[in-house]
């Protein structure tokens, strides 16, 4: 007798924050399982989570997050925000199922990042006294080759992304450009990446209303990032050494 084996479900979990109806949550729940068995067979831990918003000034208060372990890619992930629950739970899981497709069978996304950005959360209005570093990252850098690191980079949904050069051995960060989707690469030996204290990037961050700042540290010459938070706060990544205070790979969103 042959017997069938059959792959486990696809662990799925869903995170709700804020208040929300009771039927939006159940919705959320729904739509997450039906994503997951599209995803099938080489996907693991499907997550989404789903926030309400308070601010009023906010237009789209209804953000949503998901992400989810592929065999062949790693982890992929998207962030977008809307003006109702349902809608951001029917955009995040449609693009992310998307993207994980166009990344297997083409290694990028095409135009759909120049789509997404009128999707982008919105950030807080937060004035510019009272803005501080609340999250300050220090991290081990993954060594990649830049197309590698690109395709981290667009797998998670990332502004930017700081990695280790295989081929240089030096600190290198791609980006995406937000107008059209392009990536670009810095390197710390590239004079694009100039030497910055922190007051100064954060007075350029301020002035040119970027998402991020990337600039080499004057005193060890590595490279580090001051990027805008959504609660209208500024984060900092810095790469240490193996064996230093902290590891894994750096995000630009919290």
């Amino acid at each position: 007798m042959t017997r069938l084996r059959h792959r486990p479900a696809l662990d799925v979990r869903v995170e709700i924050r804020g208040e929300l109806p009771r039927e939006d949550a159940e919705y959320a729940r729904a739509r997450a399982q039906d994503t997951a068995a599209e995803l099938l067979p080489d996907a693991h831990g499907l997550r989404l989570r789903l926030t309400r918003v308070r601010d009023r000034a906010v237009t789209r208060p209804a953000l949503a997050q998901a992400d989810v372990r592929l065999d062949d890619l790693g982890p992929v992930r998207v962030q977008l925000a809307t003006g109702t629950a349902r809608e951001a739970v029917d955009l995040v899981l449609g693009t992310l199922a998307g993207r994980a497709v166009r990344l297997r069978e083409q290694g990028d996304i095409g135009l759909a990042a120049v789509h997404e950005s009128a999707y982008r959360p919105q950030y807080a209005d937060r004035p510019l006294a009272l803005r501080r570093i609340a999250r300050h990252k220090a991290v081990v850098l993954a060594r990649r080759t830049p197309g590698q690191a690109a395709r981290e980079l667009l797998a998670l949904d990332r502004s930017f992304h700081l990695f280790l050069d295989a081929g240089t051995g030096r600190d290198g960060l791609v980006h995406r450009c937000s107008l059209t989707g392009a990536v670009g690469l810095w390197s710390a030996d590239g004079a694009a990446v100039p030497a910055l204290d922190l007051a100064e990037a954060a007075r350029r961050l301020w002035l040119t209303g970027r998402p991020f700042v990337c600039h080499t540290d004057p005193g060890d010459g590595r490279v580090r990032v001051l990027y805008r938070r959504y609660d209208g706060h500024y984060g900092l990544i810095t790469p240490v050494a193996d064996g230093g205070c902290g590891a894994g790979i750096p995000s630009a969103r919290d």
